[in-house]
């Protein structure tokens, strides 16, 4: 069953055909494969499995020949934003050290352009423990909250930030301390719209297991995503 829904975010509204179906108990998994997910809402890849979804599996690469691959952004449709959450397995590989963290953004258009809108970010979920994770709201006393509808999900390496065009970090900084699901920043001069990232982080394999969470509908949003000039890159095992 699909439904039709009209959000309003930030003065800018846009329609979405959201995928409402019951998900399934266990969706499919997805695999990053050999096409990078980019760091930005232009090279992020594109989930489009049917249903819900279980997985996510990726792999920051690092320093490269041109560019380095220290950001993984991929485009999804939170379908049950009740039951949402994201979090690491403990399985890593890759140099030692890798300490990931997560950042959520929600997708609006502004100005005929889509933008990923700063929502809930995490470092690490409880004390002692290097894995992060994400729920439906915020616990920093922010209220940011996730609602149905198109959104990001970005894993970087401790050090790696998302920022504005002012080179402003778009999250709360209270998402470093353990525990702490922060949300967006307290009002940027350049808002909370990603644009790049603060620096290079570490690097290593990751498989974030999804809940709530289903590839991305179509085929209104999937119009969307084209006319927003984003390629679908996909591979699913």
């Amino acid at each position: 069953m699909h439904a039709h829904t009209r959000c309003l975010r930030g003065g800018f509204a846009v329609a979405f055909t959201l995928f409402t179906a019951t998900p399934a108990l266990a969706g499919p998994d997805w695999d990053e494969g050999a096409t990078d997910a980019g760091s930005t809402v232009g090279t992020a890849q594109v989930i489009d499995t049917t249903g819900s979804l279980n997985s996510i599996k990726g792999k920051l690469g690092g320093p490269g020949f041109v560019t380095g691959d220290y950001q993984d952004c991929f485009l999804l449709n939170v379908s049950d934003p009740q039951g949402f959450n994201i979090s690491l397995t403990s399985t890593f590989g890759g140099p030692p050290g890798f300490d990931p963290m997560m950042f959520l953004f929600r997708i609006d258009m502004l100005n005929g352009t889509m933008v990923a809108k700063a929502v809930l970010a995490n470092n690490d979920k409880s004390a002692g423990s290097p894995l992060p994770a994400l729920g439906p709201q915020a616990n920093d006393g922010s209220g940011a909250m996730v609602g149905p509808g198109l959104y990001l999900i970005a894993i970087s390496g401790f050090g790696s930030q998302p920022v504005n065009a002012l080179g402003e970090f778009v999250f709360s900084q209270s998402f470093l301390q353990p525990g702490v699901i922060g949300g967006p920043a307290p009002q940027p001069a350049g808002g909370y719209l990603l644009d790049a990232w603060s620096a290079d982080g570490s690097f290593g394999n990751y498989e974030l297991l999804v809940q709530g969470v289903s590839g991305v509908p179509s085929p209104g949003a999937v119009a969307l995503l084209g006319l927003a000039g984003i390629a679908a890159r996909r591979r699913q095992r």
